[in-house]
């Protein structure tokens, strides 16, 4: 994720986060919490939803003792007495599935999750690296890094953030599914290009969309080519998503993201990323008049400092941005002899 020239034309209902264990409910039965995250991004929100005796948890911040904590100060306080009655996670990213196995365990309570979700994160929380490692190696040397590639992949999955064995057992949610949550109904709406099966819930008689990572409004979620998806143009995904979600749902809706705050004008904010995306499309075209791999990409996509981490997710980036110009027959991808893809604009 990075941050974009959005967010200014934005209607905000907050200026401020809730401190993390604090609740703030924003419409009658759906209330906003944060957990803290190790990462510039430094929150991630989480949500309860009034469902019938209980309450239903979204997403779980991260796997770490001090997200724990959190959780057990919320049960102790504000949700004493409280039964969780479902878990719901919109997609397997660490910050929203991490705690997915400790929270079932310790509630007693069901996951409710999409099956390539939940694929991907069972996959991962049971891999002590290996997957990550293979995987993210597999790409660097598509996108051109050779000598590199090794150490860089050792050291990010040695950075990685583990999660809770997320549970064998799930409940799965579908495109245009209707979940009876509480004495509302809320339909699951399904994202991709970020995550290749994100869930978003729409409740509309609140005129609430609980978004995920799917529409953030200052950062651009990342949209990263990875080796091993089923989808082989996830920017085309991404922004698929968009003019799906500006044909379902109305402008007026209230977006509740997970980072950042929640805010009104959604279409204005759809504008803004595809915006955000053509312009870095027509950076990639200028730059291919000569062939290019994703690595040489990169410095020019990224025009700052990146640490290890913030790397691999602008090589991913970047792949995934000359993969949309070769998808819509504006570059030809050819390959080198050591394997790496280089891109030229037709």
């Amino acid at each position: 994720m990075s941050p974009d020239a959005g967010g200014a034309s934005l209607d905000y209902l907050y200026h401020r986060n809730p401190e993390p264990g604090a609740i703030i409910e924003v419409a009658p039965g759906v209330s906003w919490l944060t957990m803290p995250l190790p990462s510039s991004l430094n929150h991630i929100n989480l949500w309860l939803l009034e469902d019938g005796d209980g309450v239903a948890i979204v997403d779980t911040g991260i796997f770490s003792q001090v997200t724990r904590d959190h959780w057990q100060r919320v049960f102790a306080g504000p949700l004493a007495g409280r039964r969780v009655t479902r878990l719901f996670v919109t997609h397997a990213h660490p910050d929203h599935i991490g705690l997915a196995g400790w929270l079932t365990e310790l509630l007693g309570t069901e996951l409710w999750i999409s099956e390539t979700e939940w694929n991907m994160g069972r996959r991962f929380s049971l891999d002590p690296g290996k997957i990550l490692t293979e995987s993210g190696l597999a790409l660097f040397k598509r996108g051109g890094l050779s000598a590199s590639a090794e150490a860089l992949m050792q050291a990010r999955t040695l950075a990685r953030v583990p999660s809770s064995p997320v549970p064998e057992l799930y409940h799965r949610l579908e495109d245009d599914m209707i979940l009876h949550i509480g004495a509302r109904d809320w339909r699951v709406l399904i994202g991709r290009g970020h995550a290749p099966e994100h869930c978003c819930l729409w409740c509309p008689e609140l005129d609430i969309l609980i978004a995920g990572d799917q529409v953030l409004p200052k950062i651009t979620p990342n949209v990263s080519l990875w080796p091993g998806r089923d989808d082989d143009n996830p920017l085309g995904s991404f922004l698929a998503t968009m003019d799906k979600l500006e044909r379902a749902l109305p402008d007026s809706v209230l977006v509740l993201p997970s980072h950042n705050l929640p805010f009104h004008r959604l279409y204005n904010r759809l504008q803004q990323l595809r915006d955000h995306h053509a312009a870095r499309m027509a950076d990639v075209l200028t730059a291919c008049d000569r062939p290019k791999t994703a690595a040489e990409m990169v410095p020019l996509l990224f025009q700052r400092k990146l640490d290890q981490r913030q790397t691999t997710f602008a090589m991913g980036e970047a792949l995934a941005h000359l993969q949309y110009g070769a998808m819509t027959e504006r570059l030809e991808r050819g390959e080198r002899p050591d394997g790496a893809w280089v891109f030229r604009r037709i």
